[in-house]
């Protein structure tokens, strides 16, 4: 593992249990900006600079730490406020007699240290499908407005809100997972009767509704591996489901975890996350997991070179298209296609992105020729693109998943 992957493990190992790091070896400036792109990437910069502010030899290199840390506390007031805008907005939908879900964000956060310095890019509300266009018609009145394109609210698996200044983004969704994707939809028979079990939770003065320990913390996991079949994820996942874990211990049916995660063959990452968790985060392991054998370091080393959302590396993100293939594959019994299905996606594949196909599906072809298109425009306009490392990264991240056992 790079200096730079261990060093920023160490910061955050502090940071998750409210201390400091106590380095000796000096930084150079040239390390600190390794460091501090990094924590960038993952979208950790306030809980780094909290683990090192007090450290001298992490702040002895020469750079401009008093710009990193004015950007930190820029980020943690921003978050602040974006925990203050959630609130108003939750208390509002309640008001309506509405009884959103809210999905980790806000619930992770409060359990750390410093919650403000764990910052959110959006905010998730799973809200019944009955209630998609009532809710949708809500957030215009709120006065925020839908980002990205959309098509009937009230069929859509995921609508994204954000306010006119861009400083709060809502996601509502009616399954915990996108219900479509051949290759993880059908987790989500994991929260059947989730609804039932909700718990409330208070931060901040509110009392928001979520799901209870378990189904939350197979939301967590199901999550970051959804972004894993995509691309990757990054560290900061993996922080909330290692100090939810620990946090609600002793109301987590283990036992149930296990067995969710065997049925879909991925005990074996999750007992990865788990003992990234506990080796290099300080956090407890799960009993019910310690049968299972997984080598943590294949699992960590992606998520650290592939960053928040692992597209850091543009091929990498193309490459999502031959795990998410190979996974749906080996569900159905069939081998992937490899690099060539990856082009020729099905119909199912991309109407999201072509809504024509939704009421034209005979436009396949064209959709294909469109996608190509873009491609290689992409690929002109950025020498960064590369069709031949996009499908050696979908190459060596299949190797992966086999590797856990996730297929065959």
């Amino acid at each position: 593992m790079e200096r730079k992957c261990e060093r920023l493990l160490e910061a955050l190992r502090c940071a998750v249990h409210g201390e400091h790091v106590q380095w000796r070896e000096p930084l150079s400036k040239q390390d600190q900006h390794r460091l501090f792109s990094l924590a960038a990437e993952h979208s950790v910069v306030p809980m780094l600079a909290e683990a090192v502010y007090c450290c001298p030899a992490a702040l002895s290199g020469g750079y401009n730490t008093g710009a990193l840390s004015a950007f930190a506390r820029r980020l943690t007031l921003a978050q602040a406020q974006r925990t203050a805008d959630l609130i108003l907005i939750y208390r509002y939908l309640t008001k309506l007699g509405f009884r959103p879900i809210v999905l980790k964000g806000v619930i992770c956060r409060a359990l750390y240290p410093n919650p403000c310095q764990r910052p959110s890019i959006d905010e998730d509300l799973l809200i019944p499908k009955s209630e998609l266009a009532r809710c949708h018609q809500a957030m215009l009145d709120y006065g925020l407005v839908p980002f990205g394109e959309i098509g009937d609210p009230a069929e859509a698996d995921e609508t994204a809100y954000k306010s006119e200044d861009g400083s709060i983004y809502i996601e509502l969704h009616s399954t915990p997972l996108p219900k479509d994707s051949d290759a993880y939809g059908d987790c989500n028979t994991v929260f059947d009767g989730a609804g039932d079990r909700t718990v409330t939770v208070r931060i901040n003065g509110c009392d928001f509704r979520t799901l209870s320990p378990t189904d939350h913390l197979l939301y967590l996991i199901l999550h970051a591996y959804k972004h894993f079949l995509h691309g990757g994820f990054g560290i900061r996942m993996v922080c909330d489901i290692a100090i939810f874990s620990e946090k609600y211990s002793e109301e987590i049916d283990y036992s149930r975890v296990f067995r969710e995660c065997k049925a879909l063959r991925i005990e074996r990452y999750a007992a990865a996350l788990f003992s990234i968790g506990e080796k290099h985060l300080g956090f407890g392991f799960p009993e019910v997991f310690r049968s299972v054998e997984s080598d943590e370091m294949p699992l960590l080393e992606d998520i650290l070179s592939g960053g928040l959302y692992g597209v850091e590396d543009i091929n990498r993100a193309h490459s999502s298209t031959m795990t998410l293939n190979a996974v749906a594959a080996s569900k159905k019994g069939k081998r992937s296609g490899g690099a060539l299905r990856s082009v020729f996606l099905p119909v199912k594949s991309l109407e999201g992105r072509y809504r024509y196909l939704k009421k034209h599906r005979f436009l396949l072809p064209v959709a294909w020729v469109q996608r190509g298109c873009s491609y290689a425009f992409k690929s002109k306009r950025s020498k960064n693109v590369k069709a031949s490392e996009s499908v050696r990264i979908g190459r060596d991240r299949i190797a992966l998943l086999r590797r856990y056992g996730i297929i065959d």
